[in-house]
Parts: structure tokens; sequence; C-alpha cells
């Protein structure tokens, strides 16, 4: 039974500019189990998770997983907030991002915009290794602070799984630090 309570809605608050660092977020770990934390970006449109909105991150549960319809799923997969370096980025940040699975020793997270085509600019979807895996997104919240789903908490895995999920003998882009 998970030891908090995911409200229907929340009071949105300004929202500092600046990136959170690891050492903000171990904190934040440090102080509770599990924390309403606000998004700036769209990577993860796609799926519900707005940017200017909100989301609720439990700092003890791992993304399971994805559940692939090839192999008996639904298809769907969790999300989370990682460490990872974005292709083209000069080093690592924290972001929320869907959890891929296990690649070989990695552990793989992806973007999932709503479309490729914002206005006239091409977003395609990508996938990046996660350093670390802090937690995962258990709700998703607009920017007035609706909520626009949630998860149980129990229904994630208490650990990451090592096992390798994705298959392909293609190696990493080396142009990318992980």
């Amino acid at each position: 039974m998970s030891s908090y309570i995911i409200p229907d809605s929340i009071t949105p608050r300004p929202i500092k500019p600046g990136r959170a660092t690891v050492e903000t977020i171990e904190a934040i770990m440090a102080d509770r189990p599990c924390a309403l934390l606000p998004v700036a970006g769209d990577c993860l449109e796609g799926v519900d998770v707005v940017d200017g909105g909100w989301v609720a991150v439990d700092f003890t549960r791992r993304p399971a997983p994805p559940r692939y319809r090839s192999k008996g799923g639904d298809g769907s997969s969790d999300l989370c907030l990682c460490y990872a370096t974005f292709p083209g980025a000069l080093g690592p940040m924290v972001m929320y991002k869907e959890y891929q699975g296990v690649w070989g020793p990695w552990q793989m997270v992806g973007t999932r915009y709503k479309s490729m085509w914002e206005g006239g600019k091409l977003r395609l979807n990508c996938g990046m290794v996660a350093k670390r895996i802090f937690g995962v997104i258990v709700a998703s919240y607009d920017q007035d602070g609706r909520l626009l789903w949630q998860r149980n908490p129990e229904e994630f895995p208490k650990e990451l799984g090592a096992a390798p999920t994705i298959r392909g003998d293609v190696g990493p882009y080396q142009g990318v630090r992980a």
C-alpha cells in the first residue's frame, strides 16, 4: 500500500526557471517517497504529460518493461524521471521520459511526441541511454492543476529489470555521451 494519496486536482504554483539537478532530486527523494514536480517541455505530450503541467513521481517504484503487443501485451509503457543525455546535447540532464526497456547493459528511455510536426518543425521520437532512473510517474496534471491520468503505484516494480527486453545488433551511436 502506498504511503501517499494522489489528489484529484492541485493548485499550481509558479515554476521557477532553471533545470533540476541530480542533487535537488536526491534531496527530494531523501525527504519523501513521492513528489509533485513541474513539467517543462513537450517530449511526452503524446502520453498526456503536458508542458507547464505537473507530475507525481514515486521514488520507491521503477518502470516495468514495456508490454509489447507482439508479445501479448497491451502496447503500453511506463514513464519515469531519469538522468539521460538527449541526442546532440553536451551532457546528461534530469528529464521525464518513456521507459523503453533494457538494451544490452543499458536502460533505455525515449520521447513520445503527439505529432511529428509542430508548425513547420519536424520532431522525431528518439531513444537514449538513461544513466539513472529516479522513479516512476504515477499521475499527470495539466497547467490548471486538473488530473489528466493516474496509475496505482502498486502496479510498478520496486526494482528495475536487468534482463534485455530490446533486441538487435546495432550499438548506440558513438557521438552520444551516455
